[in-house]
């Protein structure tokens, strides 16, 4: 199973850039710039390990110890004090990008959407008071994927080339190449001028481009509301961008009607809004009411679930491996049978994607979500298969061209490591 989650082409559609930054560049950014970043920070052995082979640990324990554990506030937390000041400059946004697309790869992900908002960054985090502009924060990360996309399939084709002039030795075991793609943020706590900011530049920006695909709604969620932003995404939706919203990340009720403003109603109302909008995609949509998960059951939107992340943030680890002085770790597949919504859309074969969300932050990779996914629900290599494979429906790159190639890379594979070709899909 391990083996088999390693080597499936995979798509990640819910990733966000900074949060994805390596535990080793982060550290070594920050000692350049002086920033202090808190113990935790430090990598554990069993991380050291785990993440590289994952595909030879069959120890659950060890593979799914809770290393970091990181509640909602955390993140934030993180995202707010600390990765604002070690990735400051350009330099080191192309260098978090590059090697966020590099690891993407390694794990053989073949389409991956990142999405980031618009900065105002140091040119260089040597030169005081020289900053760049939103638009040219947007610019380095597309040159940035362009330059690997096109490198990655030069690889990929001299790799093909090779490989047919000795056949004898062709096992089919080349990595193929990735497809970058860009999703722009609006970030809920700032303001509605920042917001159409970012969305006039991402209208602006992806006529001349095919890499900028969407824009998202993301954040605090305890901050502002959705039906704050609506009108800008009508404007993002009427320049043909798609659009995915971060949904239901805080506990609500729907029952509690005589105290409208009461912090549970008003997320039970503000995800109303939302599946009203009728986005794209959800992102996580975790803590829906129970009339919302029967509206989108009969009306699905795609839903893009981030199994670690979601864990991690409801805290659903179990204490049964809790040790001295690591209070918070657990076991991330005791966690996962604890998910209140995963089981149920898997259950009802309800259209979802498997995603990262914060491979860095969560000290995780797709190859592990799909390995956690596939344990804590008892699912075998076609469940997991029919999942990949739906999820490519919902990628926000409307090229045709590109969904079936990407179908075809995955079914491929399946054939080649199963043995059997997979010729009945889920609807």
């Amino acid at each position: 199973m391990n083996s088999f989650c390693k080597r499936i082409p995979k798509v990640e559609l819910h990733a966000h850039l900074y949060g994805s930054i390596r535990a080793t560049t982060l550290i070594e950014l920050a000692l350049a710039r002086n920033v202090i970043l808190p113990p935790e920070f430090l990598l554990h052995e069993e991380e050291k390990t785990t993440t590289l082979k994952l595909d030879e640990v069959d120890d659950d324990e060890v593979l799914f110890l809770n290393m970091k554990p990181r509640s909602l506030k955390d993140c934030f937390a993180i995202f707010d004090d600390i990765l604002p000041h070690c990735v400051n400059d350009l330099p080191s946004l192309r260098r978090i990008t590059h090697e966020m697309l590099e690891d993407a790869s390694f794990d053989n992900v073949i389409y991956l959407e990142v999405r980031t908002g618009p900065k105002i960054l140091l040119t260089d985090h040597h030169l005081e008071e020289q900053y760049c502009t939103k638009k040219e924060y947007v610019q380095t990360i597309l040159d940035v994927m362009q330059d690997f996309e096109t490198t990655d399939r030069i690889r990929y084709e001299e790799a093909v080339r090779n490989t047919s002039q000795d056949i004898a030795n062709n096992d089919n075991n080349i990595r193929l190449p990735m497809i970058p793609r860009l999703i722009i943020s609006i970030d809920r706590s700032g303001t509605v001028d920042q917001a159409m900011e970012n969305v006039q530049l991402a209208i602006e920006m992806s006529r001349s481009t095919k890499y900028i695909v969407g824009v998202e709604l993301g954040g605090n969620p305890t901050r502002n509301s959705f039906t704050m932003f609506e009108p800008i995404f009508v404007i993002a939706r009427k320049a043909g961008l798609a659009i995915s919203i971060h949904c239901g990340e805080i506990p609500m009720s729907e029952d509690d009607e005589t105290k409208t403003n009461s912090n549970e109603h008003v997320a039970y109302q503000e995800a109303v809004s939302i599946i009203q909008f009728r986005p794209e995609r959800l992102g996580h949509a975790l803590l829906l009411s129970d009339s919302l998960i029967d509206k989108l059951i009969k009306d699905p939107i795609h839903i893009e679930c981030c199994p670690t992340s979601n864990v991690m943030t409801l805290e659903l680890t179990s204490t049964s491996s809790q040790v001295a002085g690591e209070e918070r770790r657990g076991n991330l597949l005791d966690g996962i049978n604890h998910h209140p919504q995963l089981g149920q859309w898997i259950q009802h074969q309800y259209p979802i994607s498997i995603n990262t969300d914060d491979s860095g932050i969560f000290s995780t990779t797709l190859t592990k979500e799909y390995i956690l996914v596939m344990k804590g629900y008892n699912l075998n290599e076609t469940d997991l298969t029919n999942i990949i494979v739906n999820s490519i429906k919902h990628i926000f790159d409307q090229s045709e061209e590109i969904k079936k190639w990407l179908v075809t890379m995955v079914l491929d594979m399946f054939e080649r490591l199963m043995g059997w070709p997979l010729d009945k899909l889920n609807a």
